[in-house]
Protein backbone atom coordinates (compact mmCIF):
# COMPACT_ATOMS: atom_id res chain seq x y z
CA UNK A 1 0.00 0.00 0.00
CA UNK A 2 1.10 3.90 -1.13
CA UNK A 3 1.55 6.31 1.60
CA UNK A 4 2.55 10.13 0.98
CA UNK A 5 2.47 11.62 -2.35
CA UNK A 6 0.84 10.36 -5.73
CA UNK A 7 3.31 9.90 -8.83
CA UNK A 8 1.68 12.05 -11.34
CA UNK A 9 1.08 10.67 -15.00
CA UNK A 10 0.48 12.83 -17.88
CA UNK A 11 -0.44 10.31 -19.81
CA UNK A 12 -2.90 8.65 -17.25
CA UNK A 13 -4.68 11.96 -17.07
CA UNK A 14 -4.64 12.26 -20.79
CA UNK A 15 -6.06 8.92 -20.76
CA UNK A 16 -9.04 9.38 -18.53
CA UNK A 17 -10.54 12.05 -19.81
CA UNK A 18 -10.80 11.16 -23.46
CA UNK A 19 -12.01 7.72 -22.55
CA UNK A 20 -15.02 6.80 -24.98
CA UNK A 21 -16.25 5.05 -22.06
CA UNK A 22 -16.15 7.37 -19.68
CA UNK A 23 -18.41 9.97 -22.49
CA UNK A 24 -20.79 6.85 -22.53
CA UNK A 25 -21.64 6.57 -19.03
CA UNK A 26 -21.60 10.07 -18.48
CA UNK A 27 -24.08 11.32 -21.12
CA UNK A 28 -26.36 8.49 -20.91
CA UNK A 29 -26.90 8.57 -17.15
CA UNK A 30 -25.52 4.95 -17.26
CA UNK A 31 -22.50 6.02 -14.29
CA UNK A 32 -23.01 3.54 -10.86
CA UNK A 33 -24.37 5.70 -8.06
CA UNK A 34 -21.93 6.48 -5.62
CA UNK A 35 -21.20 3.54 -3.20
CA UNK A 36 -22.15 1.13 -5.57
CA UNK A 37 -18.46 0.26 -6.08
CA UNK A 38 -18.87 -2.15 -2.64
CA UNK A 39 -20.82 -4.24 -4.68
CA UNK A 40 -19.87 -4.68 -8.30
CA UNK A 41 -16.18 -4.86 -7.30
CA UNK A 42 -15.45 -4.60 -3.38
CA UNK A 43 -11.84 -5.58 -3.26
CA UNK A 44 -10.87 -2.32 -6.04
CA UNK A 45 -13.29 0.06 -3.84
CA UNK A 46 -11.70 -1.31 -0.68
CA UNK A 47 -8.60 -0.26 -2.07
CA UNK A 48 -9.17 3.13 -3.32
CA UNK A 49 -10.80 3.63 -0.80
CA UNK A 50 -7.89 3.30 1.64
CA UNK A 51 -5.45 4.83 -1.32
CA UNK A 52 -6.82 7.76 -1.23
CA UNK A 53 -6.86 8.31 2.53
CA UNK A 54 -3.27 7.43 2.32
CA UNK A 55 -1.69 9.62 -0.28
CA UNK A 56 -2.25 12.83 -1.87
CA UNK A 57 -2.42 14.04 -5.22
CA UNK A 58 0.11 17.22 -6.54
CA UNK A 59 -3.18 19.30 -7.58
CA UNK A 60 -4.16 19.34 -3.67
CA UNK A 61 -1.09 20.50 -3.03
CA UNK A 62 -0.78 23.53 -5.24
CA UNK A 63 -4.84 24.22 -4.96
CA UNK A 64 -5.13 27.64 -3.07
CA UNK A 65 -8.02 26.91 -0.43
CA UNK A 66 -11.34 29.09 -0.70
CA UNK A 67 -12.27 31.56 1.46
CA UNK A 68 -14.51 30.51 3.78
CA UNK A 69 -18.24 33.38 3.81
CA UNK A 70 -18.83 34.42 6.86
CA UNK A 71 -21.82 33.80 8.86
CA UNK A 72 -23.61 36.60 8.39
CA UNK A 73 -23.12 36.61 4.66
CA UNK A 74 -24.81 32.85 4.99
CA UNK A 75 -27.86 33.83 7.14
CA UNK A 76 -28.81 37.04 4.93
CA UNK A 77 -29.49 34.85 1.91
CA UNK A 78 -31.02 32.02 3.93
CA UNK A 79 -34.59 33.08 2.79
CA UNK A 80 -33.85 34.12 -0.26
CA UNK A 81 -36.15 32.27 -3.05
CA UNK A 82 -34.51 31.90 -6.79
CA UNK A 83 -36.82 33.52 -9.07
CA UNK A 84 -36.83 34.34 -13.03
CA UNK A 85 -36.53 37.73 -13.91
CA UNK A 86 -35.91 39.41 -17.36
CA UNK A 87 -32.57 40.79 -16.40
CA UNK A 88 -30.08 40.14 -13.74
CA UNK A 89 -29.57 43.16 -11.11
CA UNK A 90 -27.03 44.12 -8.29
CA UNK A 91 -28.24 43.38 -4.89
CA UNK A 92 -31.13 45.36 -4.26
CA UNK A 93 -33.03 46.03 -0.81
CA UNK A 94 -36.05 47.52 -1.75
CA UNK A 95 -37.45 50.03 0.39
CA UNK A 96 -39.07 53.59 0.41
CA UNK A 97 -38.16 54.90 4.02
CA UNK A 98 -35.90 57.23 2.67
CA UNK A 99 -38.11 58.68 0.42
CA UNK A 100 -40.41 60.10 3.30
CA UNK A 101 -38.83 63.32 3.60
CA UNK A 102 -39.45 63.79 0.30
CA UNK A 103 -41.85 65.86 -1.81
CA UNK A 104 -42.27 66.67 -5.33
CA UNK A 105 -42.71 70.21 -6.14
CA UNK A 106 -46.01 69.96 -7.10
CA UNK A 107 -46.92 68.82 -4.04
CA UNK A 108 -45.27 71.22 -1.51
CA UNK A 109 -48.20 73.12 -0.19
CA UNK A 110 -50.20 70.01 -0.14
CA UNK A 111 -47.38 68.22 1.88
CA UNK A 112 -47.28 71.76 4.37
CA UNK A 113 -51.10 71.36 4.94
CA UNK A 114 -50.98 67.71 5.62
CA UNK A 115 -48.26 68.11 8.44
CA UNK A 116 -50.38 71.32 9.81
CA UNK A 117 -53.76 68.99 10.15
CA UNK A 118 -51.33 66.03 11.18
CA UNK A 119 -50.13 68.18 14.36
CA UNK A 120 -53.11 69.45 14.90
CA UNK A 121 -54.94 65.89 15.38
CA UNK A 122 -51.72 64.77 17.70
CA UNK A 123 -52.17 67.91 20.23
CA UNK A 124 -56.47 66.89 20.23
CA UNK A 125 -55.70 63.25 20.90
CA UNK A 126 -53.18 64.34 23.41
CA UNK A 127 -56.09 66.92 24.57
CA UNK A 128 -58.20 63.78 24.28
CA UNK A 129 -56.47 61.32 26.26
CA UNK A 130 -55.84 63.97 29.24
CA UNK A 131 -59.62 64.66 29.00
CA UNK A 132 -61.14 61.31 29.36
CA UNK A 133 -58.53 59.99 32.21
CA UNK A 134 -60.27 62.75 34.18
CA UNK A 135 -63.87 61.81 33.08
CA UNK A 136 -63.08 58.42 33.86
CA UNK A 137 -61.52 59.44 37.53
CA UNK A 138 -64.80 61.51 37.89
CA UNK A 139 -66.70 58.44 36.90
CA UNK A 140 -65.21 56.46 39.87
CA UNK A 141 -65.64 59.18 42.24
CA UNK A 142 -68.71 59.95 41.71
CA UNK A 143 -70.02 55.77 41.88
CA UNK A 144 -67.91 55.16 45.07
CA UNK A 145 -69.64 58.26 46.28
CA UNK A 146 -73.28 56.81 47.18
CA UNK A 147 -71.96 53.99 48.75
CA UNK A 148 -70.38 56.80 51.56
CA UNK A 149 -73.58 58.09 51.15
CA UNK A 150 -72.08 61.20 49.70
CA UNK A 151 -73.55 61.13 46.60
CA UNK A 152 -76.60 61.87 47.99
CA UNK A 153 -76.53 64.87 49.45
CA UNK A 154 -73.45 66.49 47.15
CA UNK A 155 -74.31 66.53 43.63
CA UNK A 156 -70.70 68.50 42.87
CA UNK A 157 -69.42 65.02 41.60
CA UNK A 158 -71.89 64.54 39.10
CA UNK A 159 -71.99 68.08 37.72
CA UNK A 160 -68.15 67.93 36.97
CA UNK A 161 -68.42 64.77 35.47
CA UNK A 162 -71.20 65.63 33.28
CA UNK A 163 -69.31 68.78 32.04
CA UNK A 164 -65.88 66.37 31.46
CA UNK A 165 -68.05 64.23 29.64
CA UNK A 166 -69.51 67.19 27.11
CA UNK A 167 -65.35 68.36 27.01
CA UNK A 168 -64.49 64.48 25.94
CA UNK A 169 -67.83 64.81 23.20
CA UNK A 170 -66.79 68.18 21.71
CA UNK A 171 -63.16 67.32 21.30
CA UNK A 172 -63.83 63.77 19.46
CA UNK A 173 -65.83 65.82 17.41
CA UNK A 174 -63.27 68.59 16.79
CA UNK A 175 -60.51 65.40 15.90
CA UNK A 176 -63.00 64.57 13.40
CA UNK A 177 -63.44 67.84 11.83
CA UNK A 178 -59.72 68.54 11.51
CA UNK A 179 -58.78 67.23 8.43
CA UNK A 180 -57.32 68.04 5.09
CA UNK A 181 -60.26 67.72 2.10
CA UNK A 182 -58.92 67.27 -1.55
CA UNK A 183 -61.11 67.89 -4.55
CA UNK A 184 -59.95 67.20 -7.66
CA UNK A 185 -60.16 69.30 -10.57
CA UNK A 186 -61.51 67.94 -14.07
CA UNK A 187 -63.34 65.28 -12.15
CA UNK A 188 -65.70 64.42 -15.06
CA UNK A 189 -62.91 62.70 -16.79
CA UNK A 190 -60.46 61.73 -13.84
CA UNK A 191 -63.40 60.16 -11.71
CA UNK A 192 -63.80 57.30 -14.82
CA UNK A 193 -60.84 56.91 -15.10
CA UNK A 194 -59.99 56.43 -11.15
CA UNK A 195 -63.25 54.80 -10.91
CA UNK A 196 -61.84 52.29 -13.44
CA UNK A 197 -58.44 51.93 -11.55
CA UNK A 198 -60.46 51.51 -8.10
CA UNK A 199 -62.04 48.33 -9.99
CA UNK A 200 -59.37 46.84 -11.52
CA UNK A 201 -57.20 47.06 -8.22
CA UNK A 202 -60.03 45.46 -6.17
CA UNK A 203 -59.59 42.42 -8.47
CA UNK A 204 -56.52 42.43 -8.40
CA UNK A 205 -55.91 42.41 -4.42
CA UNK A 206 -58.32 39.31 -4.65
CA UNK A 207 -54.92 36.95 -5.45
CA UNK A 208 -54.49 34.14 -3.64
CA UNK A 209 -51.34 35.18 -2.80
CA UNK A 210 -49.41 39.05 -2.79
CA UNK A 211 -45.79 39.53 -1.87
CA UNK A 212 -43.79 42.44 -1.18
CA UNK A 213 -40.35 42.07 -2.16
CA UNK A 214 -38.33 43.20 -0.11
CA UNK A 215 -34.18 42.30 -1.14
CA UNK A 216 -33.37 40.95 -4.49
CA UNK A 217 -30.15 39.80 -5.36
CA UNK A 218 -28.15 38.23 -8.95
CA UNK A 219 -27.52 34.44 -8.81
CA UNK A 220 -24.37 32.57 -10.04
CA UNK A 221 -26.64 30.19 -11.97
CA UNK A 222 -23.14 27.97 -12.63
CA UNK A 223 -22.80 27.79 -8.65
CA UNK A 224 -25.92 27.23 -7.78
CA UNK A 225 -26.93 25.07 -10.81
CA UNK A 226 -30.31 27.06 -11.40
CA UNK A 227 -31.51 28.55 -14.17
CA UNK A 228 -32.53 31.52 -12.11
CA UNK A 229 -30.97 34.90 -12.71
CA UNK A 230 -32.29 36.64 -9.65
CA UNK A 231 -33.29 35.12 -6.03
CA UNK A 232 -35.37 37.04 -3.93
CA UNK A 233 -36.82 37.24 -0.62
CA UNK A 234 -40.32 38.40 0.24
CA UNK A 235 -42.76 38.75 2.45
CA UNK A 236 -47.10 37.68 2.17
CA UNK A 237 -48.69 41.18 2.60
CA UNK A 238 -52.63 40.41 2.92
CA UNK A 239 -55.16 41.70 0.33
CA UNK A 240 -58.13 42.47 2.53
CA UNK A 241 -56.58 44.95 4.47
CA UNK A 242 -58.08 48.77 3.71
CA UNK A 243 -56.66 51.26 5.37
CA UNK A 244 -57.29 55.20 4.84
CA UNK A 245 -55.32 58.14 6.01
CA UNK A 246 -58.43 59.31 8.70
CA UNK A 247 -56.99 63.16 8.17
CA UNK A 248 -57.01 63.59 4.49
CA UNK A 249 -60.94 63.13 3.83
CA UNK A 250 -61.06 63.28 -1.07
CA UNK A 251 -64.04 63.17 -3.08
CA UNK A 252 -62.40 60.36 -5.13
CA UNK A 253 -61.17 57.02 -2.92
CA UNK A 254 -58.06 55.78 -2.78
CA UNK A 255 -56.17 52.74 -2.77
CA UNK A 256 -53.77 51.19 -0.41
CA UNK A 257 -51.59 48.80 -0.87
CA UNK A 258 -49.19 47.52 2.53
CA UNK A 259 -45.68 47.52 2.61
CA UNK A 260 -43.74 45.32 5.32
CA UNK A 261 -40.43 47.41 5.78
CA UNK A 262 -41.07 50.42 5.33
CA UNK A 263 -43.86 53.13 4.99
CA UNK A 264 -47.66 52.24 3.09
CA UNK A 265 -48.27 53.20 0.15
CA UNK A 266 -51.82 55.31 -0.44
CA UNK A 267 -52.59 56.11 -4.18
CA UNK A 268 -54.80 59.18 -4.71
CA UNK A 269 -55.51 60.18 -8.29
CA UNK A 270 -53.14 62.27 -8.72
CA UNK A 271 -50.78 61.67 -6.38
CA UNK A 272 -48.97 58.64 -4.05
CA UNK A 273 -48.50 59.39 0.04
CA UNK A 274 -45.90 57.24 1.66
CA UNK A 275 -47.43 57.24 5.02
CA UNK A 276 -46.46 54.98 8.19
CA UNK A 277 -47.85 56.18 11.27
CA UNK A 278 -45.22 59.02 11.85
CA UNK A 279 -45.00 62.50 11.32
CA UNK A 280 -43.17 62.15 8.34
CA UNK A 281 -44.72 61.81 4.78
CA UNK A 282 -43.92 61.11 1.22
CA UNK A 283 -45.63 62.31 -1.68
CA UNK A 284 -45.16 61.92 -5.20
CA UNK A 285 -47.05 62.84 -8.29
CA UNK A 286 -47.57 59.83 -10.26
CA UNK A 287 -46.76 61.51 -13.66
CA UNK A 288 -43.25 61.51 -11.85
CA UNK A 289 -43.13 57.66 -10.95
CA UNK A 290 -41.72 54.85 -13.07
CA UNK A 291 -43.94 51.89 -12.84
CA UNK A 292 -42.66 49.04 -14.29
CA UNK A 293 -45.53 45.81 -14.59
CA UNK A 294 -44.84 43.03 -16.72
CA UNK A 295 -44.78 39.46 -16.66
CA UNK A 296 -42.21 37.30 -13.92
CA UNK A 297 -41.34 33.59 -14.29
CA UNK A 298 -41.29 32.54 -10.96
CA UNK A 299 -39.39 29.42 -9.71
CA UNK A 300 -41.76 28.28 -6.90
CA UNK A 301 -40.80 26.25 -4.23
CA UNK A 302 -43.97 26.86 -2.35
CA UNK A 303 -47.43 25.53 -2.47
CA UNK A 304 -48.39 27.12 -6.05
CA UNK A 305 -51.36 29.67 -5.80
CA UNK A 306 -54.75 28.38 -7.45
CA UNK A 307 -55.48 31.72 -9.37
CA UNK A 308 -52.29 31.28 -11.34
CA UNK A 309 -50.70 29.61 -14.31
CA UNK A 310 -47.70 26.94 -14.72
CA UNK A 311 -45.73 27.64 -17.25
CA UNK A 312 -43.07 24.95 -17.66
CA UNK A 313 -41.08 23.05 -15.39
CA UNK A 314 -37.27 23.05 -14.08
CA UNK A 315 -35.08 21.04 -11.78
CA UNK A 316 -34.16 21.68 -8.48
CA UNK A 317 -30.43 21.25 -9.78
CA UNK A 318 -29.91 21.77 -13.35
CA UNK A 319 -27.42 21.94 -16.46
CA UNK A 320 -26.31 25.09 -17.89
CA UNK A 321 -28.70 23.98 -20.65
CA UNK A 322 -31.50 23.93 -18.00
CA UNK A 323 -31.49 20.00 -18.42
CA UNK A 324 -31.74 17.83 -14.85
CA UNK A 325 -28.23 17.27 -13.55
CA UNK A 326 -28.10 13.83 -13.44
CA UNK A 327 -24.74 14.21 -10.29
CA UNK A 328 -27.37 15.14 -7.33
CA UNK A 329 -29.39 12.75 -5.70
CA UNK A 330 -33.33 13.18 -5.76
CA UNK A 331 -33.11 16.04 -7.99
CA UNK A 332 -36.68 16.78 -8.46
CA UNK A 333 -38.82 19.06 -10.29
CA UNK A 334 -39.86 22.69 -9.75
CA UNK A 335 -43.17 24.57 -11.83
CA UNK A 336 -41.82 28.37 -12.84
CA UNK A 337 -45.26 29.85 -12.76
CA UNK A 338 -46.72 33.04 -14.14
CA UNK A 339 -46.57 36.55 -11.58
CA UNK A 340 -47.78 39.94 -12.17
CA UNK A 341 -44.35 42.08 -10.98
CA UNK A 342 -45.00 45.71 -10.30
CA UNK A 343 -42.36 47.79 -9.43
CA UNK A 344 -42.38 51.60 -8.69
CA UNK A 345 -39.45 54.04 -8.70
CA UNK A 346 -38.23 57.47 -8.47
CA UNK A 347 -35.66 59.79 -8.65
CA UNK A 348 -36.17 60.85 -5.22
CA UNK A 349 -35.97 57.12 -3.70
CA UNK A 350 -39.13 55.58 -4.40
CA UNK A 351 -37.82 51.81 -4.89
CA UNK A 352 -40.93 49.08 -3.61
CA UNK A 353 -42.07 46.57 -5.69
CA UNK A 354 -44.80 43.96 -5.42
CA UNK A 355 -45.50 40.79 -6.88
CA UNK A 356 -49.33 39.01 -7.51
CA UNK A 357 -49.88 35.71 -7.91
CA UNK A 358 -53.36 36.46 -10.35
CA UNK A 359 -51.98 37.56 -13.31
CA UNK A 360 -54.96 38.11 -15.12
CA UNK A 361 -56.25 40.80 -13.17
CA UNK A 362 -52.67 42.45 -12.79
CA UNK A 363 -52.56 42.56 -16.73
CA UNK A 364 -56.32 44.84 -16.59
CA UNK A 365 -55.26 46.44 -13.39
CA UNK A 366 -51.73 47.57 -15.58
CA UNK A 367 -54.04 48.62 -18.31
CA UNK A 368 -56.00 50.84 -16.49
CA UNK A 369 -53.35 52.60 -14.51
CA UNK A 370 -51.29 53.30 -17.34
CA UNK A 371 -54.19 54.45 -19.03
CA UNK A 372 -55.20 56.83 -15.91
CA UNK A 373 -51.04 58.16 -15.94
CA UNK A 374 -51.31 59.02 -19.73
CA UNK A 375 -54.88 60.88 -18.42
CA UNK A 376 -53.00 62.94 -15.95
CA UNK A 377 -49.80 64.11 -18.48
CA UNK A 378 -52.48 65.57 -20.82
CA UNK A 379 -54.91 67.34 -18.68
CA UNK A 380 -51.53 68.46 -16.45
Amino acid sequence: MKFGLRTPSLKKRIAARTSWKRVVRHSLGLKAPRGMGLLTNPKKALYNRVYSRTTVGVDRLLKVPKTRKNSSSRNANDDLRPGIEISNTGNIIRSSSKALTVTSKNFVELRNQVTDIYNKRMELNKELRSAKIKFYALTAAHLLSFPLIVGFFNKKIAVMRTDQQKLVKKIEELVLETYVKLTFADKSQLEKSWLNCIDAFDELMKSKKIWDLTYAESVDKAKARTIAQTATKRTLINGDDKKVVDFIKSDLPSLYLANSNGPDLFFFPTFLLLYKGNQEFGIFDLKEIKAVMKLTGYVEEEKVPGDTEVIQHTWKKTNKDGSRDRRFKGNYQIPIVKYGDLTLTSEAGLEESFMFSNFDAFTEFAKTFEHHIALLVRIK
